[in-house]
């Protein structure tokens, strides 16, 4: 069988674009006929309802469909399977809800409106990442407090860059130093450094007891003189 023949088999060649293209995706009237269908179906109907419910049901169903926009048959197939797992999570609560019912089978009801309610989120999120607008940036945003005389950096800091830290290698030019001293003593920071030595003369060494002969200092050695006449 050769394409032509295929093609007019399927009744593809010359078909005027299909009015049901807003609900099914489809230029193929037969293709948005049947998903149109397989969604209303998905909906409950009672016993002896009168056709004028149905057709409201039909009605809300199509529209529905259309709600979505699809653009071709995967966005219609995604669509349909929305409507249906709609019908799902009502349909499962409105019986979870039935009095006189073992308590086990309201809540495995309840259950199963929950699941239908996340396959119901996911196809949004499948419909959403076909069109190119899943995976969006996340992007979070925190106060950053400096204060008088500090400096803020932002973005990545690597060691040894300038600013990063590092030693020598991580000084910013140009940053500001206080020398120890005038920050040991700076109310506003507090004790910041130990303590540093007194800026007094050396003291002298003080003589260790033992039998090897020393040094005596010059001071003892005029003392000693005076003692001795």
């Amino acid at each position: 069988m050769s394409k032509k023949q295929v093609e007019q088999n399927l009744n593809i060649v010359d078909e005027p674009k299909s009015p049901l293209k807003v609900a099914g995706g489809s230029d193929r009237a037969a293709f948005n006929n049947h998903i149109i269908n397989a969604a209303i179906s998905s909906a409950w109907y009672r016993t002896g309802q009168p056709q004028e419910e149905r057709n409201a049901i039909w009605e809300a169903t199509t529209f529905g469909m259309m709600a979505f926009k699809p653009t071709d048959e995967i966005e219609g197939m995604i669509a349909a399977q929305a409507i249906a797992m709609h019908n799902t999570v009502m349909e499962c609560s409105r019986r979870a809800m039935i009095p006189e019912q073992p308590f086990d089978s309201a809540q495995g009801l309840r259950k199963s409106a929950a699941n239908a309610s996340r396959a119901f989120t996911g196809l949004l999120d499948a419909l959403d990442r076909k069109r190119g607008k899943g995976g969006q940036q996340k992007v979070t945003v925190e106060h950053v407090h400096v204060h008088a005389g500090g400096k803020a950096i932002v973005g990545n800091i690597a060691p040894g860059a300038p600013g990063g830290g590092g030693g020598s290698a991580g000084k910013t030019a140009g940053e500001p130093r206080e020398p120890p001293a005038a920050l040991e003593h700076d109310a506003t920071l507090g004790p910041v450094l130990p303590t540093l030595r007194s800026k007094g003369a050396e003291r002298e060494p003080v003589p260790i007891a033992g039998d090897a002969e020393r040094a005596v200092p010059a001071a003892r050695r005029r003392q000693h003189r005076t003692a001795n006449g």
